[in-house]
């Protein structure tokens, strides 16, 4: 006669419990890896232009958060011309700032691009995370990359000085006609004919186009480009 075997199936089920929170507890940091992971978010033909979020003709933006507090960032079309770069924060947390007033600095190997404020307030905090992932091409939602919060000081006047919505599409195709025009000035002023500016297939500008152009294309770049169009 055989013997009888006795199962516990309440035993059975709790080990599948547990390897179903183990699974969870690998794929929660595996998920957040890929979304910090390279991609194509940056690229120059694919610009994020978020509805909700008000952009300066400098290429930074601003964030109006339901506590009243303000989130400000470089967009995803000056990250798309710099290539690999570090952030200086020149203002920090508790410091005063006027609209246009010099916030950061982008760097890479002697080559520097000054950023600004898009509105005026009271600086709170900064995102160290966003600091340090800054010249990655990151999967994250678009307000994640945020580099201060403000408390802001003429928000209602201001924003009105900003751009959003369907006028932020129209603005983004312009700025990469101006941004030929640039190119096109410093390429004949600085003999940039080795250098990839253009893609060959439609005349494209390239990705991180900035990265490989010498420090005084980068001095062009701020005077004629981000500089000209201050206010």
């Amino acid at each position: 006669m055989e013997s009888f075997t006795y199962t516990n199936m309440f035993a059975t089920k709790g080990i599948e419990y547990l390897l179903i929170i183990s699974f969870f507890f690998v794929f929660i940091p595996f998920y957040k890896y890929l979304r910090e992971v390279e991609g194509p978010l940056f690229s120059l033909s694919k610009v994020r232009l978020p509805k909700g979020v008000f952009f300066d003709k400098t290429h930074t933006w601003a964030y109006l958060r339901s506590a009243g507090q303000v989130q400000v960032g470089v967009d995803d079309f000056l990250a798309a011309l710099t290539g690999s770069v570090s952030i200086s924060l020149i203002k920090q947390s508790g410091e005063l700032v006027k609209r246009g007033d010099h916030l950061a600095t982008l760097m890479g190997e002697g080559k520097s691009l000054k950023i600004y404020s898009p509105v005026s307030g009271t600086l709170k905090a900064t995102n160290q995370s966003a600091l340090k992932r800054f010249s990655k091409r990151t999967n994250n939602d678009f307000t994640e990359n945020w580099l201060f919060d403000m408390e802001p000081m003429r928000w209602d006047v201001e924003k009105t000085m900003l751009i959003l919505g369907e006028k932020a599409q129209q603005w983004i195709q312009n700025e990469q006609a101006r941004l030929r025009d640039v190119l096109a000035f410093a390429e004949r002023k600085y003999d940039l004919t080795a250098q990839p500016i253009l893609l060959q297939e439609g005349g494209e500008i390239a990705d991180q186009v900035l990265e490989s152009l010498a420090p005084e294309v980068w001095e062009e770049f701020q005077s004629e480009f981000l500089d000209a169009v201050k206010s």
